[in-house]
């Protein structure tokens, strides 16, 4: 059995030796120890699977045990904390909340704290979106437009536009323009006739 102590912080200003005392002092007075650290400096808004705490779900084994100091410091979200509880039950190991003194496990009250968390999840998924749509509502009953502001389309052409007409000039056809530049012709063509571009005299 191996016991792993995960750290976070957000920023480098952060520091995660409060996360370790709490832990440390839990694991010596529950004897889970010695306690093997991860700590690392990443905001809880990116994905599990691209911190540290990814690489650690990843080499959990039957009875190993994973100490973090709060949930929060899994993720920020309760889908995120739920899919690593559920990561963590798969590898057959345990969580332990230090803070709440929470073991989750495969135990049947951890099966039904996890149910309760999804139907919470559910219930704050659910309120988000209508937060949302009573904004975008609201909104417009004020008359403000929603959705992107039309303006005009970038081409990959516009920094080239001095050149195209260069070419023009020197009456090379437009076929071989679009080669000098490596682009499609229709994308070439598209291009002059939306600027009007034409031979200079």
């Amino acid at each position: 059995m191996a016991v792993y102590g995960y750290l976070r912080v957000s920023t480098k200003e952060q520091n995660s030796q409060y996360q370790k005392d709490m832990i440390l002092n839990y694991a010596n007075e529950n004897n889970y120890v010695p306690v093997t650290f991860i700590d690392e400096t990443m905001s809880g808004a990116k994905s599990y699977k691209n911190r540290e705490l990814g690489k650690l779900l990843d080499k959990l084994s039957l009875g190993d045990i994973l100490l973090v100091n709060e949930f929060s410091r899994l993720g920020r979200s309760l889908l995120d904390i739920l899919e690593i509880i559920k990561v963590i039950n798969e590898h057959e190991a345990q969580l332990i909340v230090v803070r709440d003194k929470l073991i989750i496990g495969d135990d049947m009250n951890s099966k039904l704290l996890t149910t309760m968390f999804g139907i919470v999840s559910e219930i704050e998924r659910d309120l988000l979106k209508s937060r949302v749509k009573e904004g975008l509502d609201a909104a417009k009953a004020r008359g403000v437009k929603l959705g992107r502001k039309p303006g005009p389309a970038k081409s990959k052409l516009d920094p080239h536009k001095d050149k195209i007409q260069e070419y023009l000039d020197k009456e090379i056809s437009k076929a071989s323009i679009a080669k000098l530049l490596d682009v499609n012709k229709q994308t070439l063509y598209s291009f002059i006739k939306k600027h009007k571009m034409k031979k200079r005299i």
